[in-house]
């Protein structure tokens, strides 16, 4: 059996964070491929998993651990049973927890440790006895409330406009966001590789497949009708989806992979969440 389930985050932290979820797979051995993200925090209540990147580097997750943005779809192996607690990071709260630039993280685990203080472990001991989800999100919640005072306004500003950016269409060009910000474009591009672990161009390209895929899975012909000229022509569209998602279009209408199936599942917290979450 295998289950995941989300959770939306508090109101008020809802910029620092896009969603938590729960992962479960009873058998002890478990593949399938994870589209393209954002940075998460995934706290392994058990077992233990490889996750594999477009690089083709393979990374080994067990405890805490810490992933970076990814650049592509992802592979991914569990050493199962595993109970699973995730935190979807986003940029401003990249910046918040880890003072660290997300370009140095993209596509890579590392050991929480090697970032946080000992209150990591803390917080794991608490998610591993906590009696039910509802514990969890709860302490979650209570941490990031805790910690939100640390990020800083410029920062909160600043992802507001490059997600608002990367909404406004389909494939928006980069001048469009150099236009929202008050900032020189060399200013704009470091910030954005350093808040979201690639450049705007690569950013709307990978936003732009993940929405495809999203509308491919659902099937969601106004969607696809509104995308089909943000691509060259449709082989292209293909391409992109299967870099960034892991499957081709055809697949997500008729067979999608068990975990996308159940990530699609997320759209369901639309409102609750951020949009660039829900939609794709």
């Amino acid at each position: 059996m295998v289950s995941l389930r989300y959770f939306a985050p508090a109101e008020d932290i809802r910029d620092l964070v896009s969603v938590y979820y729960i992962f479960d797979i009873e058998q002890p051995d478990f593949e399938d491929m994870e589209r393209a993200a954002i940075a998460q925090l995934r706290f392994a209540i058990k077992g233990s998993g490889d996750i594999t990147f477009a690089d083709g580097k393979t990374y080994h997750a067990a405890g805490v651990s810490l992933m970076g943005p990814s650049t592509g779809a992802m592979k991914f192996k569990v050493n199962g049973p595993l109970r699973m607690f995730g935190v979807g990071i986003l940029p401003a709260g990249w910046a918040m927890l880890t003072k660290k630039s997300a370009a140095d993280f993209t596509d890579k685990v590392v050991p929480a440790s090697k970032i946080f203080t000992s209150e990591i472990e803390k917080t794991h001991e608490v998610l591993i006895n906590s009696k039910d989800e509802a514990e969890m999100v709860a302490w979650a919640d209570r941490i990031f409330k805790t910690l939100k005072p640390r990020a800083k306004p410029d920062v909160l500003a600043f992802t507001k406009m490059v997600d608002e950016w990367l909404s406004s269409e389909a494939s928006p060009p980069v001048s469009a966001l150099m236009e929202r910000s008050d900032q020189s474009s060399r200013q704009v591009l470091r910030t954005v590789n350093k808040l979201y672990g690639m450049a705007p161009k690569y950013l709307a390209r990978k936003y732009r497949a993940l929405r495809a895929a999203k509308a491919y899975a659902d099937q969601n012909a106004d969607e696809l009708l509104a995308l089909e000229d943000a691509f060259y022509d449709q082989s292209h569209m293909i391409r992109e989806i299967k870099f960034f998602a892991g499957t081709t279009p055809t697949k997500l209408r008729v067979a999608e992979g068990e975990t996308a199936t159940l990530m699609d599942k997320r759209g369901a917290l639309r409102g609750k969440i951020t949009p660039l979450s829900s939609e794709t």
